[in-house]
């Protein structure tokens, strides 16, 4: 795949169908619009373009967003729709637009950049039920980039959103892909960089978002963890207790285990991770009254997609008319 140097303006008309009203971000190899479906009346969608010259990738990409086409769950956009433009070497693909900030964004507002267990655990709940989902496909798929700013609290619903397909993955029955793709610094696993992922690469960065909300502190990334621990200093990942000290020792205590170096030292699922986080016995609010606990400033009630990376789709979902 090759980077994108040229995204288009508003105004533009892709397939004959799609009308581009707005550019949300960019990344390596894609770039995102916010789109009108001209051909249904209030239908606005969010549309990832992902450059692809060579057939075996646009093969793969297809692949992926056919897979994700068949996903069905609250806490995941739907995908729609995958077409290509091969004279142009582009990929497309269809998905909901899903309209409120990310929880990286609102981090950002809150008193000392960080949320509290009972708030996080609430948030987050959805987000682990639609992991486990992913995982729970034949073959598994793995999202392979969940951090803060993939996960959307929407203006409408009650659930948070976890989005940011282009990435996913759905890996052979020998459990493992080879392939060595983009991972956020500080959420990606260290098998990102060397033997290839399954379901406990997703069991890292979902330790590693909960370490991020609840000390409000990124954590070091994995390559900077092995290098460390490889010349016998120690792990320069801090426990999430020492940081904050109201968090209590046994969720520090799973967030570290989850983020461990070696996945077979991980939780063998999300499930029994977040079991270990439940088993803290902490009064854990409705999601609707944790989500009216955060602090909100009133840009970022509004649409906040505009990063210099591939954004978390930051729309109300829109569902095709029947």
């Amino acid at each position: 795949m090759h980077q994108i140097h040229e995204t288009l303006s508003p105004g533009a008309i892709i397939r004959d169908r799609y009308l581009v009203i707005d550019l949300l971000g960019t990344g390596g190899f894609s770039a995102v619009y916010l789109v009108q479906d001209q051909e249904r009346e209030d239908s606005i969608f969010a549309l990832k373009e992902v450059v692809a010259t060579q057939k075996q990738a646009r093969e793969r990409f297809t692949f992926e967003c056919t897979v994700l086409e068949r996903l069905v769950h609250p806490a995941l956009p739907q995908v729609h729709n995958v077409f290509d433009n091969e004279e142009h070497d582009r990929l497309y693909m269809l998905m909901d637009y899903v309209e409120g900030p990310n929880l990286e964004t609102l981090r950002h507002i809150q008193p000392e950049k960080r949320f509290s267990l009972p708030v996080i655990t609430a948030i987050l709940a959805p987000i682990v039920d639609a992991i486990e989902y992913l995982h729970q496909q034949y073959p598994p798929i793995i999202h392979r980039d969940i951090k803060p700013s993939n996960i959307i609290v929407p203006i409408v619903g009650e659930k948070t959103i976890l989005v940011d397909f282009g990435i996913a993955k759905e890996y052979d029955t020998q459990g493992t892909t080879s392939a060595v793709r983009h991972c956020s610094p500080g959420y990606g696993a260290p098998e990102h960089y060397t033997t290839g992922t399954n379901t406990r690469t997703d069991i890292y960065g979902l330790g590693a978002t909960l370490y991020t909300l609840l000390t409000g502190v990124i954590p070091p990334d994995a390559i900077e963890r092995m290098t460390e621990m490889s010349n016998d200093n120690p792990d320069p990942l801090r426990p999430a207790c020492e940081l904050v000290p109201s968090i209590p020792l046994p969720v520090s205590s799973a967030i570290k285990r989850a983020m461990s170096i070696n996945m077979m030292h991980r939780f063998a699922t999300v499930h029994e991770f977040w079991l270990a986080l439940q088993g803290e016995k902490v009064q854990q609010p409705h999601i609707s009254e944790a989500l009216n606990s955060i602090v909100v400033s009133p840009s970022t009630s509004k649409i906040s997609g505009k990063t210099g990376e591939t954004p978390s789709q930051p729309l109300r979902k829109k569902q095709l008319p029947g």
